[in-house]
């Protein structure tokens, strides 16, 4: 039997209002597709030069030849996430931070996701507070959330101290870094402390949320 797919949409933009119903059907079960499914979770996008990351890989409970419908949001703070319809091809669809998108996938392509912002490496520290906020020594090109790493000292390791950094806007020198949580701000100024000796690698991330339907 096949599996009914339902919703609304509700689009407010400046004055404009748009409202839409819809509801349809999967195709029906057979041999060839013995079962409907679903997968919705969190995950986190990372860079990549080339095609980036399938989101059925990613779920690891969807046949990715019979994906139908994607509802996927932005959940940061600052940065696009990119998606891309044709199995990464191109990335024509670029979410802003906070926002969403609900798209038809098709039975051609799998969805992939990534960032485009490559990692910044030996990013030079120039100062810090306890509240927080790090100044780097060259600008930091595209505005964001990031995951920061010391590169020499504090915590060198390539197990060490993981730290989200976020800037708001482009060009920027200074951020402010929290935990993990990505909430709770962090004191490099008193433990463990970070000086203008102290290098950091910086990856752009984009953390999102999603159901992904079966055709």
């Amino acid at each position: 039997m096949a599996t009914s797919i339902s919703g609304s949409i509700r689009l407010t933009y400046g004055n404009h209002t748009h409202n839409e119903t819809f509801s349809g059907t999967t195709t029906a079960l057979s041999r060839t597709n013995q079962s409907h499914g679903y997968s919705a979770g969190e995950g986190r996008a990372v860079y990549d030069a080339t095609n980036g990351a399938a989101l059925y890989d990613i779920a690891d409970e969807l046949d990715g030849g019979h994906e139908g419908l994607l509802l996927i949001k932005n959940i940061n703070t600052s940065g696009h996430l990119n998606v891309s319809m044709d199995a990464g091809s191109n990335f024509d669809i670029k979410i802003r931070a906070g926002e969403a998108n609900l798209i038809s996938v098709g039975p051609d392509h799998v969805v992939n996701i990534k960032t485009d912002v490559a990692t910044l490496t030996n990013q030079a520290v120039a100062s810090v507070t306890t509240a927080g906020v790090i100044t780097f020594g060259s600008a930091i090109a595209t505005a964001g959330t990031y995951l920061m790493t010391p590169t020499t000292s504090p915590d060198h390791s390539s197990s060490g101290a993981l730290y989200i950094m976020k800037t708001t806007s482009d060009a920027s020198t200074s951020g402010t870094v929290y935990d993990l949580d990505g909430e709770t701000t962090k004191d490099l100024a008193t433990g463990p402390v970070f000086t203008t000796a102290t290098r950091v690698s910086l990856a752009y991330i984009c953390d999102y949320r999603f159901t992904l339907t079966e055709a």
